[in-house]
């Protein structure tokens, strides 16, 4: 376990949960990612306890360009609501939050396409969303400050690193993006099939020819019927692959009014977040401690 560093910025100071940035500290390359981590309020009053983890993956407009702006990273999905449920254990009954956007943005919203976006960043969250995400899970939010995509290689060994130090149900792993995080999710899931335990990907796309390995998956994806960022095309290729495959349980929401920011719908409707943390796959992840890449391919990062 690595110690928590300063982020640059005041925008993830929280007083009721556990919500630290930290260094990736192996990889599989000699770089890896920044990120945060969510503890449940009663994890350390519950020593003998494993708890279900959520990876998020951002989108691109998200990412961190410059020194200190990882709080770009934790606008919006799950990062938004673990910052919404502290404010609601301050006295804050519809709580949201107000987190400027990267100056290299210019004030413009990076989600925006033809259809003229608003920035939803801060709606509020329900606290029945916030309760269930905050107090059930650990949660894991990488801040990307480099290039374009999400790496799995590095992602899998930042994973491999936060079940070695945390509480972790390796049978209850999940993942969910949107956008370039979507994608993400899926090229993941491809890349490691047998260690997660649901799949949410929103306004997201993946190999589809490939989709026949992840079939035994549970999956909900989401996807607005008008976006022009990325089709929803994209979304159906891939649920159409996985039906077509014999997958069981796929799940996909089309959202008739949304452009892209779906995740927005997607991330506050509390039926989704009952039905991930109703999930539950039998058997390990990867080797008995749920560590999947090798000790000879690991590489400590300085």
């Amino acid at each position: 376990m690595t110690a928590p560093k300063d982020p640059g910025h005041p925008y993830a100071q929280t007083s009721n949960i556990v919500f630290n940035f930290h260094d990736q500290p192996t990889s599989t390359a000699p770089f890896g990612y920044e990120h945060y981590i969510s503890l449940p309020p009663t994890y350390n009053t519950a020593p003998d306890k494993s708890w279900p983890l959520i990876l998020f993956l951002h989108g691109a407009g998200e990412s961190q360009r410059a020194k200190n702006e990882s709080y770009a990273s934790i606008r919006h999905g799950v990062p938004k609501i673990i910052l919404c449920y502290d404010k609601y254990k301050s006295g804050m009954s519809t709580p949201s939050i107000d987190i400027p956007l990267a100056p290299r943005l210019r004030g413009r919203n990076p989600n925006k396409g033809k259809s003229g976006d608003a920035d939803l960043s801060s709606n509020p969250v329900s606290a029945e969303v916030c309760r269930i995400v905050a107090e059930e899970f650990i949660t894991v939010t990488p801040s990307l400050n480099m290039g374009y995509g999400w790496n799995h290689s590095i992602l899998t060994a930042l994973l491999d690193h936060i079940v070695q130090s945390y509480r972790v149900d390796i049978n209850r792993i999940h993942v969910t993006g949107f956008s370039m995080g979507g994608y993400g999710t899926w090229d993941l899931a491809l890349s490691t099939p047998n260690r997660f335990t649901s799949l949410m990907p929103i306004c997201g796309g993946g190999d589809a020819i490939r989709a026949k390995n992840i079939k035994h998956v549970p999956q909900w994806v989401h996807h607005g019927e008008r976006d022009d960022i990325i089709p929803i095309s994209a979304s159906e290729k891939m649920v159409k692959a996985l039906r077509e495959a014999g997958a069981a349980d796929v799940r996909f929401s089309r959202y008739e009014e949304a452009a892209h920011d779906s995740w927005t719908r997607a991330y506050g409707d509390v039926e989704v977040w009952r039905w991930v943390l109703g999930q539950k796959r039998e058997g390990a992840g990867g080797e008995d401690d749920g560590v999947v890449v090798p000790d000879e391919d690991i590489v400590r990062v300085n």
